[in-house]
């Protein structure tokens, strides 16, 4: 009897690469961003132009970016990625933004203040720049991944929204910037792996989650892996992978 063949196994992964880890205004982490797959962006805080380039992967090779919300730490590293991308390469492939209501016109107001007019333009049209402003519950797909937005509580200014995007089987949610909520319950709930902003490491406070409100999500959804950003502090959460600038992970987690 001869040898029995087995055929390989197809092993994939979702790969996450950290950007920026940190809360606001954090002495020692970069502002909020991070990469899926060398083609997603979530959120756009971090100086992406050295960020990315630091990480091995092309200022050309994002094709989408998914903004939470428009507070600083998590856009203003949009405005150089754009106009040093439309530079750098005349031929550069399409960029799509997703964002909660209002993002065509924060984009354009971020652009005009970081470079005028004439080069907000040249990156718009170099980058075939296509925005789509989406509100809670909506589906849509990011770079050929199903993906959900969820509305968030954190700023009562401006819309702000969470996501959950599944790639190869996994579901990674992304909170953004996040007050407890059923929202954000729901958003956890329908994530395999979620990435969870932690602001707060004593005592709760507004606009943010703290330690003991991540826990207690990690308590209620036993079924999903949390890795945690926009630290305000490094001290660890037992059960939780703590995110660091520039830290790649693997996803599922084993």
């Amino acid at each position: 009897m001869g040898a029995l063949y087995c055929a390989p196994v197809s092993v994939t992964s979702v790969e996450i690469t950290f950007l920026g880890t940190g809360a606001a205004f954090s002495p020692d982490a970069y502002n909020a961003s991070i990469l899926v797959d060398g083609i997603i962006l979530l959120d756009a805080g971090a100086p992406l132009t050295v960020h990315l380039p630091r990480a091995g992967v092309s200022l050309d090779a994002p094709r989408c970016v998914l903004l939470s919300h428009f507070h600083a730490d998590h856009t203003f590293g949009l405005a150089a990625l754009m106009l040093g991308r439309a530079l750098h390469n005349e031929q550069t492939p399409p960029l799509t933004v997703y964002g909660p209501v209002g993002t065509t016109a924060y984009i354009r107001q971020l652009l005009d203040l970081a470079w005028g007019e004439d080069m907000r333009r040249l990156s718009w049209e170099r980058l075939h720049l296509t925005v789509q402003e989406l509100t809670g519950g909506t589906a849509f797909e990011a770079d050929g991944s199903r993906a959900t937005a969820f509305t968030m509580q954190h700023s009562r200014r401006m819309n702000c929204l969470g996501f959950t995007v599944e790639r190869d089987g996994v579901r990674l949610g992304y909170t953004g910037d996040a007050e407890m909520s059923p929202q954000l319950e729901a958003l956890v709930s329908a994530s395999d792996h979620v990435i969870t902003e932690m602001t707060y490491d004593a005592k709760p406070g507004e606009m943010h989650l703290s330690r003991r409100e991540v826990e207690g999500l990690m308590e209620r959804h036993q079924s999903t892996r949390f890795i945690i950003t926009h630290r305000g502090s490094d001290a660890p959460v037992s059960g939780a992978v703590m995110a660091r600038d520039f830290l790649t992970l693997h996803l599922p987690l084993r």
